[in-house]
């Protein structure tokens, strides 16, 4: 029986790659609440809004995508099988249903910004209704087919290893253990009847139905980025109007992201892996067999990439939340820019530090049997280097996330912001504004400026 400590400490050896898939699904947990919590900011920015009720519901919904990984931060392995039966339905349920969902919200685009070519689409009358609409199709879609041949895991074990060399033991989880394709799956993985290391795994069905559900996000996203394209293009050549029902630059960068991770997905599963493979499509038992019983440079390697491609889409929602809500709160939020161009940063250096970590690590654990020592080295270089790598990062940013005031300035707005919720500027609060630019260093034909640019968006 494995403990709770042992699964853990499993998880972070390196035969599993210094807790690489770990630090996945802890991340996933935490972009996962991210972007509940920017949808509930969009929403309630301005909760009139329908442009804001698409973009608050469609990052929610992403935000139960991530589910999917996001569980398994919990032991799974059997001693966790009753948690795991109705963990598991909320996993697969909600994970289908959103993946679909999510699909035809991308379709929405044009009903809420002009899209050149489908602007008989944008309609008061569809706005109303196409935010929460693709939520109750993908659902109902989902309970059609979820008992489909082509969709339903009906047999799943658990496989446990106490140690190397030991008997397989099975246990039941959904279905029957003695089914073919479980049985099949056992002596496919153990050939001998024997176990390679310490684990814990499942083995059992893998229908196409529910990879092609998952895949087929990537060519929908591309169509639906191709329109946003366009239609970018379009409102450039007509002299770039700051209409809200135009798509925002911003607004394209996120997806472009989103999409960009959803195509190295993509790509990685059905393209650079096979063709390390054997021409061969992987899957999990396929990860067994590297982890376990193929040593070589090539088996770890696929092994890594099998393990890696997963972070991808979640690292493409993240970014796609970041930019919508850049896109969606730049003019009503001041400050925004800043704080999220301070998130970005953080999350793309520790991201930096966690791969660079796994990777030397891996590195040193092959070349002198102790990784430990790569991650030390990296650790020392990371920090050593840290003020320029943080200056590129910072310039990255900055042409993403670009920002008309300085922070001085935006704190001057907050402050001017608050003055004049009752209408008027009296002497004392302007004595108290003249002070806070003299503070802050901000001309006063700049202070005009942003009080006058404050003025005009805010009557």
């Amino acid at each position: 029986m494995t403990t709770f400590s042992e699964y853990y400490s499993r998880a972070f050896s390196s035969e599993l790659l210094f807790g690489l898939r770990m630090v996945i699904n802890i991340f996933t947990v935490l972009i996962m609440l991210w972007l509940f919590a920017l949808a509930y900011l969009v929403w309630r920015a301005d909760s009139k809004s329908l442009q804001n009720r698409f973009i608050a519901t469609l990052l929610s919904i992403e935000g139960f995508k991530c589910l999917w990984i996001a569980l398994e931060v919990f032991p799974f392995m059997p001693e966790w099988n009753s948690f795991w039966l109705i963990a598991w339905n909320i996993k697969f349920d909600f994970f289908f249903s959103m993946q679909i969902a999510a699909i035809f919200l991308y379709l929405c685009f044009p009903i809420y910004y002009k899209i050149r070519g489908l602007g008989f689409m944008y309609r008061p009358g569809l706005q109303r209704h196409a935010y929460y609409l693709p939520i109750a199709i993908g659902i109902g879609i989902w309970l059609m087919i979820q008992g489909q041949a082509p969709f339903a895991v009906d047999n799943l074990s658990w496989i446990e290893c106490t140690a190397e060399g030991a008997t397989p033991i099975i246990h039941e989880f959904l279905g029957n253990s003695s089914a073919p394709v479980v049985v099949s799956g056992i002596e496919t993985t153990f050939p001998e009847g024997v176990c390679p290391a310490a684990l814990d795994a499942t083995l059992g069905d893998e229908p196409g139905g529910i990879w092609a559900i998952v895949f087929a996000q990537t060519p929908v996203s591309i169509v639906a980025l191709l329109f946003i394209r366009s239609s970018i293009r379009k409102n450039s050549e007509d002299g770039g109007s700051n209409d809200s029902s135009q798509v925002s630059r911003s607004f394209y960068i996120g997806f472009l992201g989103k999409v960009t991770g959803s195509v190295l997905f993509f790509l990685t599963l059905l393209l650079i892996l096979p063709m390390l493979n054997g021409g061969i499509v992987p899957n999990f038992q396929d990860e067994i067999l590297w982890r376990y019983g193929d040593p070589t440079f090539m088996g770890r390697f696929k092994y890594f990439l099998f393990v890696l491609c997963f972070s991808f889409g979640t690292i493409g929602l993240a970014f796609e939340a970041m930019m919508f809500v850049h896109a969606s709160l730049k003019d009503s939020v001041f400050g925004i820019d800043q704080d999220l161009r301070r998130t970005f940063r953080n999350a793309i250096f520790t991201g930096i530090g966690a791969f660079l970590f796994i990777l030397t690590s891996e590195i040193m654990e092959n070349l002198l049997g102790f990784g430990l020592a790569g991650g030390v080295i990296v650790g020392v270089g990371l920090l050593a280097a840290r003020k320029p790598v943080l200056s590129l990062i910072d310039g990255f940013s900055n042409q993403i996330i670009p920002t008309e005031f300085t922070f001085e300035e935006t704190e001057y707005l907050k402050a001017y912001s608050k003055t004049i919720l009752d209408g008027e500027i009296n002497e004392r609060e302007r004595s108290l504004l003249e002070t806070l630019a003299t503070a802050f260093g901000i001309e006063q034909e700049r202070v005009m400026h942003l009080e006058q640019k404050f003025d005009s968006e805010h009557t």
